[in-house]
């Protein structure tokens, strides 16, 4: 009678205590903010080999990177940010590994124009078990239209959009240049301040009065058995 009764509860036992509590963890964008490489000063900007710009690729040759206060635009943050159109409209791309399947995904990136109104679009692509794009096992989990003027910059974040679940490969973050204000294809969408967060909800804790209740369950069965054996 007494293992009829345990075996449940051990059994729910050890479902919670291999349950671990997880927490929001930041994934790691590399270089968000285009602070590198350093210009070295205010009111400049550069065309960089894409190669050279830590963390990022591009559909182009070359990313272009504005110091802060070069023709009058301001950095979001810190004090560089890029130009998605360099010598043509382009995208810019990064790879984020490490992020678990069943996941919950939250971007942010901030967006300003060069002249007049300025369009992107902003896609999260799972890379699939290849780890590259085009392999045939890619999955979109994320992909829209943002717009953007000289106003000032527009911080756009994943929070006002529905959940957007990681499947487990590297997760591809990817600027696409669609329009500009100014009809140069060579000119428009700046971009700054790029983040990921991934967040894995929390598995149920052990209750704290579980394990009294498994001891005091055992304690008591065992006698019970002294007693039948008596």
């Amino acid at each position: 009678m007494g293992a009829i009764i345990l075996r449940p509860v051990w059994a729910a036992v050890a479902v919670a205590a291999c349950a671990v509590a997880s927490a929001a963890q930041a994934a790691t964008v590399a270089n968000g903010g285009f602070e590198a490489p350093d210009l070295g000063g205010d009111t400049v900007f550069s065309f960089i080999t894409a190669g050279s710009v830590p963390g990022w690729g591009s559909s182009a040759a070359d990313i272009e990177i504005w110091a802060n206060g070069f023709n009058g635009v301001t950095s979001y943050e810190g004090t560089q940010h890029a130009e998605i159109n360099a010598r043509a409209a382009g995208t810019l791309f990064q790879d984020v590994a490490g992020i678990a399947a069943g996941a919950t995904l939250t971007f942010g990136f901030a967006h300003r124009a060069r002249s007049g109104t300025d369009v992107l679009r902003f896609s999260m692509i799972d890379l699939g078990g290849d780890g590259g794009l085009g392999g045939g096992d890619d999955t979109t989990l994320f992909s829209e239209e943002f717009s953007a003027t000289t106003a000032s910059w527009v911080l756009n974040t994943g929070s006002t959009f529905a959940p957007v679940t990681a499947l487990g490969g590297p997760v591809r973050l990817s600027f696409a240049a669609i329009s500009t204000g100014s009809g140069n294809a060579s000119i428009g969408n700046f971009l700054d301040a790029v983040t990921l967060t991934a967040e894995v909800p929390p598995a149920v804790p052990v209750p704290a009065g579980v394990p009294l209740l498994v001891s005091g369950l055992a304690a008591l069965a065992l006698l019970r058995r002294r007693r039948a054996r008596g």
